[in-house]
């Protein structure tokens, strides 16, 4: 027992170290040594010196400054010397292990701190300055904390109430709410308006009283409000900020201390002063309807004119943008477009004042001679201005393009040659013979052109200067008078345009003109010779009206025919052409008509005119004859009134001000009309009243210059907001088609501009009336209220004017809906809440006028506040005057009905009081507090003690007794007070000394040999109950003893009078009689244990047998592990250590090692037996033997462990049960059981053999050896596989008096429940648990060892909030008195066995296809601290990664709940808890293996456990833990995917569906999850895991461990090389069997060996036909192509190049292997049509899917050979041999 706890002191100091090297990252090293968290420990935290702390004497000051001390008070730690109250006096079977611990102290209210005084002791102080008077009741209510941390273990803790009663102080200013606080007030509002509430609160509930400085603006002093004093100047500031002062009157010191402090608090507000949009901007410098020009040669962004716009309204109302249309708003309602825009744009200058300037700006260059250039733009310019609502201008522009003379003038031809002919022309001097014509591409005067003839003295001939006609000069008669002699005369002709300055042609015409005086005729000649140079105008619209009849004007005298003769017979034509090159006229020639030499034409127009782009076409008219006949002709066109005034835009937006009155004009329209003729383009506006709005006709006026103006006054609450208008533009004369004018509409939209004029409503018209609590905590809105206004964009302010007492409430917005942009009217929803403390004892209602101000109108209301009086204040005890505490004073072990002393009396002060309620409040460990009870009656109460009364000695008794009485007001269920009670316990002398200083040793080989024994007597010293004493040695008479010494401590020495020798007496007892001071006297024995002495014996050899046991999955924990002691026989028995051992021999090759005399070895132990030869040397002597081990090592499932039952023996220690020199007790107790149970000792399986810890007080001696043997107790757990655990542990407790009466063996109980009688903390409840610890159990004696599975059955303190509902549960359940545990018959679920004691299933498998999952409710399962979860799971093979456990939300936000989940990630198990994620790294997985996991999670760590590896995690955080299981669910093998959003939720899981498997024994809290209970699941089953699942499905009897055993995994390869051997013979034989098929299916084609020799087949490319085709394919195809794909695929392209590699050679590869890669090779399409059956041994994953399409037995007929077709012509003869016989359809194919 001795060198047992060395060994556990040992342990514990190795996990200390162990604990301070955890890594806390992901990734820890496997440990298998750190202790359960639950199993023999303790929960109780460390003990206070009081369970309530109340300071009554008076109330604590709110004005303490920081670090004030509040009081002291002491905490004790947890000790062996302390019984905690869980633990019960009766026996539990649990040792407390407690070490020493660092004890912290911290305060629940971070307004308190705890610091540690000189002494050891605590004080709490004040941590923050002021504290707050306006808690609950006045005072602070909240824990002590203590915790005590231990190294071996998590920390433990415990609490004591703390009550402070608070007196009232100013200490604080007054605080404005909130702190920025802004008001709106209009620009017009009134002198006098009240138009806000300055808010301001005092939480010492003072009063306030406002100020401010400001000639503007004043502030009632008392509730805050605030009024306009003096109205606005016409520019008045759009922001004030003023300084407003809030000053407490310090009644909050009343009564108890009249002087107090006073304190104020200033603040600035923000008075905005809303600005009204008054007016629309103004255009200066009359702008609006001018014409403003630039000449083409402006660059691009030249500066054409200057815009400004005027708008001196405030803030944004005057700030204006200058613009253009929009894009929509340019398009008009015809549909017609201006694109003048883009030609130009506006640069806005930055606004100065009242003035907004922007310039316009050329945004192209222009040319006013270019074909088609607009000369003229017609502009509309909008200036916006960005109030609300916005007000806009419009303004109209004229812009005039001017041309500049940049073009000189161009002859059309440079060579004109004219004939004179005598005989037609005439003997007259108004002859004209050739125009010369040029061109000027400018316009107006600088395209007016003069012609000049350049050479000096032509004779005979001048020129026109305006037509450029040559003509003869006056001073010649006529014709006849020319000279022949003097022709042809040739001169230059230059023209010369008007412009200024004007500018000449650069290159002269030539004229050359010939003379024929003869008579012969012209080739060609005008009938009429005014057809030479005709000139006359024409109507606009003559194709229009016309068509196609020539041109004609009778009155000019032209009929439309133009007429010629030719001399020659052959017929010409006419042609129309401009005489200007590349331009085009609307003008054609008429088809010629011939009368013998007779021609007629004339000219048509082709389209339609348009006066407006040009006005005067000049033509030529051309006979096409040689030389050519030509003639001109001027056409003016008449205009006429084609064009419709147009609008530039489709519509504008305008705006008036509701309320004005009198003539006002709004704006003036400006329309163009392009017709020439002024008569045509003069426009007249006028209002269409068809189209316009029915309210607008009498509101709104057009004059006829386009005005539009107003006397109406406008109401935007009661009339329309908006008018929508239409004017007509009319021109000046009736259209050229119609009676009536051409005219156009334009779409005027005229709002009406919103003037605050209409106040705010409540829609609460009347006064309101609400009742509220008085406790409604601060921040609370009460009521709301929606307020509303007819005026648009309304800004509300809402105060409270009058009734406020003590700023106890606020008024203020909301909500409203201005980011509502399809609101009719503005609606705002104010608040009402509390800021200040409310008591209905002090004001116990409230008159409040509520005010909505919209800056120049207030709304009011009157709400009446009611408190409805509350419990608000806390019963108070009547201490006497001067105590702080109820004391009295009791005689120890005495029971009193009344303590003498004051009655306990407590005082409702709530009006009306209530009945009061008194209980005892005492600290958790304070057991003997359980004998007091009340006398409660008439709201007052005494105490009394019943027997046995209470104790005052040691261990567990106190002199005094402090604890707390409790009063609850309302009957016990409403507000509790406190008061501390002290009992002093007066002593009664009935103790006796006793010793108390164990061990005592008294050493072999020694002359009387001593050792001192230490008397100590428990009761009160200050009684004289105590020293001196008087002590006798009863027995033995070799014993004497000696003492005390003088100072009477109670210090004697006992001697042994002779020599001991520990070969004869290892031990003796002393028997002493000891009486106190007063005589009290009591018998004591003590054990006195022999010392040994290093002696001179000689050792001789020695044999023991070891027994190991372990369960699967456990056996590393074994490495390193004593198995036990190497035995020779040693007279010297307690110096095993100092002898040497050499390891000789192991009869299995197992390496061992036998360090310190214990056998351990470093490899893993497996089952089997071996005989260890040890050399043991005695250096002293010196001495040499040999110590024999026979080990026998065996191995169980761990389901074993799970169904074992267990028997408790008193009166054994597992070694005395174990020793074969003392019977073989175990024999002796496998035979009673087997007798008892009726079964074959040999099936009784004991799995281990445990000592049962039993609590002593270290007050008191050990009991002498024999005692302690009869009280000892031991388990042993043991499994039968054909009985369950509940039966067989009910028999044998129906059987315990057997055990003693037939075989000696006194059976103490059968299951014992570890929770029996046993009391757990508060918020936890106590649930047996198993499980198995890492570490072996080992119990070593000398000649015989057992290593035993560390089976602990643990009594959990488990979180409370775990609810359980076991679906399966059946009828016959019983719950056994002997253990208070319930099992269940369970008769209909046998099948699905094994179960659980409720019928809980508890396997569920998981479908080798995957996507299997399970879905459990919620509360199946808990992962609050404390408590522990578990689970087995063996995975298939192959292994792959997957989620085997998940517990979390199924909906976001899942980190608001401590999730957890378990995970297989390459290869290992990876823990996920919320955000943090534990890699168990040193553990393996591997498939078709159990695995056992568990995690204990206590405080802020987690130990997680697989199988006997062993993590810690610790610094959890679990404070986001909502714990609303509603949407909590426990998920196993996976999430579900398909229709499922959950798998999405957690992204740090890797597989979520792909688990493989089995999960069993699913654990929480002690209860078994059901596996039948699934909400939902899919691809699992549920019942026993498959024995398949881990190839264990053939049985083997365990035999005794000296048997040899044969592992299964033995087997198993054994099994594996029979498999192999098996189907490489198969395979051969099918390939045999297929090769002879082929070779006959070859010669059942090709009769005649007809076929080409493929591999020397020589069409083009030889040998490489080898390797480029795969020849495989034709022995037997595994695929079919169909008739488009063989089409398709007609080329060799995309095959791949599978030529025999070096590889391929020396390596034939498997079968499998083979299909895949050729099928992969020639691109497969799809599988074999073979039939599909599907043997197992055929293997997995392969293309091929099964070996069964080996078995065809037909050939030819039922394969498709047509794909040969697709390899290319120099396959085409195999394919037609190979696909002979097919239909016709299939033979068409030999064309492809």
């Amino acid at each position: 027992m001795i060198q047992s706890d060395q060994h556990h002191r040992f342990l514990l100091i190795h996990c200390l170290v162990i604990f301070l090297l955890i890594n806390l990252t992901s990734t820890q090293v496997c440990q298998n040594d750190i202790p359960d968290f639950f199993y023999n420990t303790s929960f109780a935290g460390p003990l206070f010196d009081q369970s309530v702390y109340v300071i009554t004497v008076s109330n604590f000051s709110v004005s303490s400054p920081n670090g004030t001390q509040v009081f002291t008070f002491n905490v004790q730690p947890q000790t062996d010397f302390t019984r905690p109250s869980f633990v019960s006096t009766s026996v539990t079977g649990r040792a407390l292990n407690f070490t020493s611990g660092i004890v912290t102290v911290t305060s629940g209210n971070p307004n308190f701190a705890v610091t540690t005084l000189s002494n050891g002791s605590y004080a709490l102080v004040t941590n923050t300055y002021p504290l707050n008077y306006f808690t609950p009741y006045n005072r602070y209510l909240f824990n002590l904390i203590a915790t005590q941390t231990y190294s071996t273990r998590p920390s433990v803790s415990s609490t004591a109430l703390v009550q402070i009663n608070l007196e009232n102080y100013n200490v604080h200013p007054p605080y404005f709410t909130p702190s920025n606080q802004t008001f709106s007030v209009s620009e017009t509002a009134a002198v006098g308006s009240l138009f806000g509430t300055v808010f301001a609160t005092d939480p010492d509930g003072d009063g306030i009283t406002y100020s401010m400085i400001s000639s503007q603006f004043s502030i009632d002093a008392t509730t805050g409000v605030l009024q306009l004093q003096q109205s606005f100047q016409s520019s008045a500031a759009a922001q004030y900020f003023v300084t407003v002062t809030a000053s407490d009157d310090g009644s909050s010191c009343l009564p108890t201390r009249p002087a107090c402090p006073l304190f104020s608090t200033t603040t600035t507000i923000t008075i905005n002063v809303t600005a009204v949009n008054k007016r629309s901007p103004q255009f200066l410098n009359n702008i609006c309807g001018s014409a403003v020009s630039f000449y083409e040669s402006n660059s691009i962004g030249a500066n054409i004119t200057t815009i400004s716009v005027f708008d001196d309204d405030r803030g944004e109302n005057g700030q204006v943008t200058i613009s253009f249309p929009s894009e929509q708003a340019r398009t008009t309602v015809s549909g017609l477009r201006n694109t003048a825009y883009s030609q130009f744009y506006l640069q806005q200058i930055s606004q100065t004042n009242t003035t907004r300037t922007a310039i316009l700006r050329t945004n192209i260059s222009f040319d006013y001679d270019a074909p088609g250039t607009p000369r003229v733009w017609y502009l509309f310019i909008l200036a916006t201005d960005n109030g609300t609502p916005q007000r806009q201008s419009f303004c109209s522009l004229r812009i005039n393009l001017l041309d500049l003379n940049d073009n000189p003038p161009v002859f059309v031809m440079t060579n004109w040659n004219y004939t004179i002919y005598r005989s037609t022309t005439g003997n007259s001097n108004s002859a004209r013979f050739l125009r010369i014509i040029a061109s000027d591409a400018d316009s107006g005067l600088n395209g007016m052109i003069n012609y000049y003839i350049g050479t000096v003295n032509v004779p005979y001939f001048t020129i026109n200067q305006t037509t450029g006609t040559i003509i003869l000069r006056s001073s010649v008669p006529g014709i006849y008078n020319l000279s022949v002699s003097q022709f042809p005369i040739t001169f230059q002709v230059y023209a010369q345009d008007r412009g200024s300055p004007p500018r000449i042609s650069e290159t002269n015409a030539t004229v050359t003109i010939y003379y024929n005086n003869g008579n012969d005729p012209p080739p060609a000649r005008w009938v009429d010779p005014a057809y030479e140079e005709l000139n006359f105008p024409i109507i606009e619209k003559y194709y229009e009206t016309y068509g196609n009849r020539p041109i004609f004007n009778t009155t000019y005298g032209f009929n439309g025919t133009i007429s010629y003769l030719l001399t020659s017979t052959t017929s010409s034509i006419m042609t129309v052409s401009s005489p200007f090159p590349n331009t085009y006229i609307p003008f054609s020639d008429v088809p010629v008509l011939r009368n013998g030499n007779l021609f007629s034409s004339g000219i048509v127009v082709t389209s339609g005119l348009h006066a407006e782009i040009q006005s005067l076409y000049l033509i030529y008219i051309r006979v096409l004859v040689n030389p050519p006949l030509i003639g001109s002709t001027t056409i003016t066109i008449i205009d006429q009134n084609d064009q419709i005034p147009t609008f530039d835009i489709r519509s504008i937006v305008l705006s008036v001000v509701e309320n004005e009155s009198g003539n006002r004009v709004i704006a003036q329209i400006q329309a163009f009309d392009r017709d020439v003729d002024p008569a045509y383009s003069s426009v007249s506006y006028a209002l269409n009243r068809n189209l316009s709005d029915s309210e607008a006709l009498g509101n709104f006026f057009v004059a006829s210059n386009g005005t539009i103006w107003t006397n109406a006054t406008f109401d935007r609450e009661s009339n329309k907001t908006l008018y929508r208008i239409f004017i007509t533009a009319s021109d000046g004369a009736p259209a050229w088609n119609s009676i009536t004018p051409n005219t156009q509409d334009f779409q005027f939209d005229i709002q009406v501009i919103d003037v605050n004029d209409v106040p705010p409503v409540f829609v609460n018209s009347t006064s309101i009336t609400i009742s509220i609590n008085e406790t409604t905590l601060n921040g609370t809105g009460i009521l709301n209220l929606t307020v509303t206004d007819t005026d648009f964009d309304t800004i509300l302010d809402f105060g409270i004017l009058s009734g406020n007492t003590k700023n106890a409430f606020t008024f203020q917005l909301l909500s409203d809906n201005v980011a509502d942009t399809s609101r009719t009217q503005y609606q705002a929803i104010g608040q009402l809440y509390v800021v200040g403390p409310l008591s209905y004892e002090v004001t116990p209602n409230y008159t409040l006028v509520l005010t909505a101000f919209d800056t120049q109108n207030l709304a009011t209301l009157t709400v009446n506040i009611l408190l409805i009086p509350q419990n608000t204040r806390a019963p108070y005890f009547n201490l006497m005057p001067g105590f702080t505490s109820y004391q009295y004073a009791v005689e120890e072990g005495t029971a009193v009905s009344v303590l003498n002393g004051p009655v306990i009396r407590a005082t409702d002060p709530d009006i009306p009081a209530t009945s009061l309620v008194y209980a005892i409040v005492t600290q958790s460990n304070q057991l003997n507090l359980n004998s007091l009870y009340l006398n409660q009656a008439s709201n007052q109460t005494t105490i009394g003690i019943a027997s046995p009364g209470l104790s005052r000695d040691l261990p567990f008794g106190a002199p005094i007794y402090n604890f707390t009485i409790r009063v609850t007001d309302e009957g016990g269920l409403g507000v509790s007070s406190y008061a501390p009670v002290s009992i002093t316990v007066i002593d009664t002398n009935n103790n006796a000394p006793i010793p108390t200083n164990p061990p005592w040793i008294l050493t072999e080989g020694v002359v009387n040999p001593s050792t001192t024994v230490i008397f100590t007597d428990y009761d009160d010293p200050a009684q004289n109950n105590t020293v001196p004493f008087q002590v006798q040695i009863l027995s033995p008479s070799t014993f004497s003893l000696s003492g005390p010494t003088l100072n009477y401590n109670g210090s004697y020495r006992l001697t042994y009078n002779g020599v001991l020798n520990r070969t004869v007496t290892k031990n003796l007892t002393v028997t002493f009689n000891a009486s106190d001071n007063k005589g009290f006297s009591a018998i004591s024995t003590i054990p006195i244990i022999v010392g040994d002495v290093l002696n001179n014996y000689p050792i001789s050899n020695g044999y023991k047998t070891i027994s190991v046991i372990y369960a699967n999955g456990y056996i590393n924990s074994l490495r390193n592990v004593a198995l036990g002691s190497i035995y020779v026989n040693d007279p010297d028995d307690w110096f095993r250590a100092s002898r040497t051992y050499s390891v000789r021999s192991s009869s299995n090759g197992q390496s061992f090692t036998a360090t310190q005399g214990y056998l351990r070895t470093p490899d893993a132990l497996y089952p089997g037996t071996s005989t260890v030869i040890v050399d043991v040397t005695k250096p002293n002597v010196p001495s040499s033997a040999v110590g024999t081990v026979e080990l026998g090592v065996q191995s169980v499932d761990t389901e074993w462990v799970r169904q074992a039952a267990t028997i408790r023996i008193q009166g054994e220690y597992p070694e005395t049960l174990i020793d074969p020199t003392l019977g073989n007790r175990l024999t002796v107790l496998r035979n009673a059981l087997a007798s008892i149970l009726l079964v074959t000792a040999d099936s009784i399986n004991i799995l281990a053999i445990r000592p049962v810890f039993q609590y002593r007080s270290p007050y008191y001696p050990p009991l002498p050896f024999d005692q302690a043997k009869q009280q000892a107790l031991t388990d042993v757990v043991f499994y039968i596989s054909s009985l369950a655990k509940s039966d067989i542990e009910n028999t044998i407790n129906t059987n315990l008096a057997r055990f003693s009466s037939s075989y000696g063996i006194t059976a103490n109980a059968s299951g014992p429940n570890p929770c029996t009688n046993y009391v757990c903390p508060t918020d936890t409840v106590c649930r047996p648990t198993r499980t198995i610890q890492p570490l072996p159990y080992a119990i070593d004696t000398n000649q015989t060892s057992f290593v035993g599975i560390n089976v602990v059955d643990s009594a959990d303190c488990v979180n409370s909030t775990y609810s359980l509902n076991f679906t399966n549960t059946q009828a016959g359940c019983t719950t056994y008195s002997f253990n208070n545990l319930t099992y269940c018959p369970c008769t209909s679920l046998q099948a699905y066995a094994p179960l659980g004691p409720y019928c809980q299933v508890l396997g569920r498998t998981f479908r080798e296809n995957g996507g299997g999952y399970a879905v459990f409710d919620g509360m199946y399962f808990s992962n609050r601290a404390p408590t522990r979860f578990s689970f087995d799971f063996a995975a298939r093979s192959p292994l792959v990664d997957g989620l085997i456990f998940l517990y979390g939300r199924n909906t976001t936000d899942v980190n608001d709940f401590f999730w957890t989940a378990v995970e297989i990630y390459q290869s290992r198990l990876r823990f996920h808890f919320r955000d943090r994620t534990l890699d168990a790294t040193n553990t393996v997985i591997n498939a078709s293996t159990w695995y056992h996991v568990e995690y204990q999670y206590v405080d802020s760590l987690i130990l997680v456990t697989v199988n006997d590896c062993q993590y810690v995690l610790q610094g959890f955080n679990s404070t986001l833990n909502t714990y609303d299981l509603s949407n909590v669910q426990l998920y196993l093998g996976g999430l579900p995917v398909t229709g499922s959003l959950i798998s999405g939720l957690y992204p740090s899981l890797t597989q979520v569906n792909t688990f493989s498997g089995c999960i069993r024994n699913v654990m929480s809290n002690g209860y078994y999850l059901d596996m039948n209970s699934a909400l939902t699941s899919a691809n699992s089953d549920i019942g026993q895991c498959p024995c398949a699942l881990t190839n264990s499905c053939t049985t083997t009897i365990l035999s005794r461990a000296t048997d040899i055993i044969v592992p299964w995994y033995t087997w198993l390869i054994i099994a594996l090389v029979l498999l192999l051997l098996a189907t490489i013979i198969a395979l051969g034989l099918l390939t045999c069997i297929r090769r002879r098929q082929q070779q006959k299916t070859l010669a059942g084609l090709y009769p005649d060996d007809t076929r080409d020799n493929i591999i020397d087949y020589k069409e083009t490319a030889g040998e490489e036909d080898h390797s480029t085709y795969n020849l495989g394919v034709l022995k037997k195809p595994v695929y079919a192509l169909s008739d488009e794909e063989i089409l398709a695929n007609g080329a060799r392209n995309g095959m791949h190049n599978i030529a025999y590699t070096e590889t391929i050679i020396n390596r034939r590869p498997a079968l499998g292997e083979y299909i895949d890669e050729k099928l992969t090779e020639q691109q497969i399409v799809s599988y074999a049509n073979d039939t599909q059956l599907h043997y197992r041994y055929e293997g997995e994953g392969s293309i091929a899917s099964d070996l069964s399409s080996l078995e065809s037995t037909h050939y030819q007929d039922e394969h498709d050979f047509r794909f040969l077709y697709s390899w290319g012509p120099k396959f085409s003869r195999l394919a037609d041999l190979y696909a002979g016989g097919l239909d016709d359809d299939n033979n068409n194919l030999d064309n492809a």
